[in-house]
C-alpha cells in the first residue's frame, strides 16, 4: 500500500530487547503527575532493558515556552533520580533538521502548499458538521497561477499540509491497546509547516522520532490520536516508525480527570510538600502498572526488575493523594536514622525552616529525629510536630479549651506532673516515663486525661512529639517552666 500503508504487526507483548525511547515534554508549565508518570514508565523500559532514556524538550511552542518551565521540569526528574541518557535535546535548536526533512516531503508529492485562510478551513469544518461529517478538512490543490500571484500580492503565504490518502488506513498494533486502525476518511489533511515555515508538533516529533532511531514511544493516551499522522510523515522520510505504548489516563479518585482540586500537584509541589522520591516514584509506578495483586511497595531496583508494558492497564488509573501519604510515611519508617536525617533537614533547608532559628537548630532538629520518624507521614508534618521547641510556649486555642474545660482537673494533673520532675535526679527517658507514670496510677486517671495536659502545657499542642520524649528534648529547666507557666495561666481562671 506504498507509504501510507498499515505498519507490520508487533508480535510480542513484552519489550525484551535494548529499547531506544524518550521522553519529552513541552516547556510550558511544571511537570505533573501525568508527565512525571510518562517519564517514569521510560526510564524503567530503558534501565530494564538496558537501552537508552533519551531527553527532549519539545519548545516549538515560542510564546508559551519558557527557560523557567524548562529547569522546573529537569530540577523535577534530577529530584527523582530519572538520570537521561542523551540530551537534552531542544527542538528549538533543531531547525535545520526540520527544514530539510520539510523539503524531502516537498520533493516527495506527499505534501502541498495550502492558500487557505484559517477562517476558510474552519467554514469547511462547519459545513461538514452542519451535514453530520466528521469535520475533516483538506485543502484546495487546482489554484491557478493567477490566484497565487494573488496571493502573494496580498502577502498571503501558503503553510503546508500533508496530503493523506483518503481511501487508505493506518493500523498500530499497540503494547498496551492492541490493534488500533485508523480510517483516513476520518483524518484531515495536516499542517506540517506553517506559513511562516516552522514545522508543527507533528512533524517534528515524527522527525525527531525518526533521526534519534526511538524504537518505543510511551506516552499517554491522549497522543493517539497524532499517532496516524506521525506515521504517516516517518514512512513517508522512508523510515520505520517506532512501536507504541499508549498508557492509560490519570484520574482522580472521584474518576473525573486529574485536576488540582484532587492534589495534583507539580512535582516540586510534591517535594516541598514533604514527600520523598522513593514513595513518588513507587505511588507513580502504579499508576496503571501492576506487578502481582498484592504487592504494593518496590525499591527502585525492584520497579527496574519487574516493570514491563505487558502489565500495563487500558483502564484509567486513580491517583490518590491519601494513598501516597501512606506510603511516604511507610519509607520514612523504613529509613535508617542517618538516611531520614539528611532527608529531613535537607527539606527543612528547602522551605526556610532554618532561616529564623539559631545556630543551634540544626542540631536540636538531629536530636528529634527518634521522636518523629515514627509519626511523621510526610517531612512537611514537622513543623506542626515538632515546631514547639524551637519557639516559646503557645498554648493553641482548641488545646485552651481542653485544660479550661474542667480548670481543677487539668491544676491537678499538671500539678502533679510538676512536683514529680522537680524532684527528678537525673532528666533521663526512662526516669521521665517512670514518674510521670506513677502519678497517673496516684491520681487514677486514664492514661489520655492525665498525659494531654502534660502535652499541652509543655508543647502546648494536643498532637506532637511522644510526652516522654518531649520533655527530654525541652530539658529540665524549659520544660519546668513552661509547666509553670500554663499553671499560672489556670490558676489566674481558677481564681477568677
Amino acid at each position: 500500500m506504498g507509504i501510507l500503508g498499515c505498519m507490520p504487526p508487533i508480535q510480542r507483548r513484552e519489550i525484551t530487547g535494548p529499547a531506544r525511547v524518550r521522553f519529552a515534554p513541552s516547556p510550558t508549565g511544571n511537570l505533573h503527575v501525568g508527565g512525571a508518570r510518562t517519564a517514569l514508565f521510560n526510564w524503567l523500559v530503558a534501565r530494564h532493558t538496558g537501552g537508552v532514556f533519551v531527553l527532549r524538550l519539545e519548545d516549538t511552542d515560542r510564546e508559551r515556552s519558557t527557560p523557567e518551565s524548562e529547569a522546573q521540569i529537569l530540577r523535577a526528574l534530577e529530584w527523582l533520580g530519572l538520570d537521561w541518557d542523551e540530551g537534552p535535546f531542544r527542538q528549538s535548536a533543531r531547525s535545520v533538521v526540520y527544514l530539510e526533512a520539510i523539503g524531502r516531503l516537498k520533493a516527495a508529492g506527499v505534501v502541498y502548499a495550502a492558500w487557505e485562510t484559517d477562517a476558510e478551513m474552519e467554514a469547511q469544518r462547519d459545513a461538514a458538521r452542519a451535514n453530520k461529517l466528521a469535520p475533516v478538512v483538506r485543502g484546495r490543490r487546482d489554484w491557478t497561477d493567477e490566484q497565487i500571484g494573488g496571493f502573494v500580492a496580498e502577502g498571503r503565504r501558503p503553510a503546508w499540509r500533508f496530503g493523506v490518502e483518503v481511501t487508505g488506513r493506518t493500523v498500530i498494533d499497540d503494547y498496551v491497546r492492541g490493534e488500533v486502525s485508523f480510517e483516513h476518511t476520518a483524518i484531515e489533511d495536516f499542517v506540517v509547516a506553517r506559513s511562516d515555515g516552522t514545522p508543527t508538533y507533528n512533524l517534528a516529533a515524527a522527525v525527531d522520532d525518526l533521526d534519534m532511531q526511538i524504537s518505543h514511544v510511551i506516552r499517554g493516551e491522549d497522543h493517539l490520536s497524532n499517532t496516524p499522522k506521525q506515521v504517516m510523515v516517518i514512512r513517508a522520510l522512508g523510515g520505520a516508525a517506532p512501536a507504541y505504548a499508549h498508557i492509560p489516563l490519570i484520574l482522580g479518585p472521584d474518576k473525573k480527570r486529574l485536576s488540582k482540586r484532587h492534589g495534583a500537584a507539580s512535582v516540586e509541589d510534591l517535594r516541598d510538600a514533604g514527600f520523598v522520591p522513593a514513595a513518588v516514584l513507587n505511588v507513580f509506578a502504579l499508576l496503571g502498572w501492576s506487578f502481582d495483586d498484592k504487592t504494593t511497595m518496590f525499591t527502585v531496583d525492584e520497579l527496574i526488575e519487574k516493570f514491563g508494558v505487558a502489565r500495563i492497564s487500558k483502564s484509567p488509573a486513580i491517583f490518590d493523594l491519601k494513598k501516597l501519604e501512606v506510603l511516604n510515611g511507610r519509607y520514612l519508617r523504613l529509613m535508617g536514622d542517618d538516611e531520614f536525617s539528611v532527608a529531613l533537614v535537607g527539606h527543612l533547608d528547602r522551605v526556610g525552616f532554618f532561616a529564623d532559628k539559631d545556630a543551634g537548630a540544626r542540631a536540636r532538629v538531629l536530636e528529634t529525629v527518634p521522636a518523629v520518624k515514627r509519626k511523621l507521614t510526610t517531612l512537611g508534618d514537622y513543623e506542626a510536630l515538632a515546631g514547639w521547641l524551637f519557639r516559646p510556649l503557645e498554648i493553641e486555642p482548641e488545646a485552651w479549651d481542653v485544660l479550661a474545660a474542667d480548670v481543677r482537673r487539668s491544676i491537678q494533673a499538671i500539678g502533679g506532673g510538676l512536683g514529680r520532675l522537680e524532684l527528678l535526679e537525673e532528666f533521663t527517658l526512662d526516669a521521665i516515663k517512670d514518674v510521670l507514670q506513677d502519678q497517673l496510677h496516684i491520681l487514677g486517671e486514664d492514661a489520655r486525661g492525665f498525659l494531654e495536659p502534660q502535652r499541652i502545657a509543655l508543647t502546648g499542642q494536643r498532637v506532637s512529639t511522644g510526652i516522654y520524649e518531649s520533655l527530654l528534648l525541652a530539658g529540665r529547666e524549659e520544660s519546668l517552666a513552661r509547666y509553670r507557666h500554663t499553671l499560672g495561666r489556670l490558676a489566674d481562671i481558677w481564681v477568677a
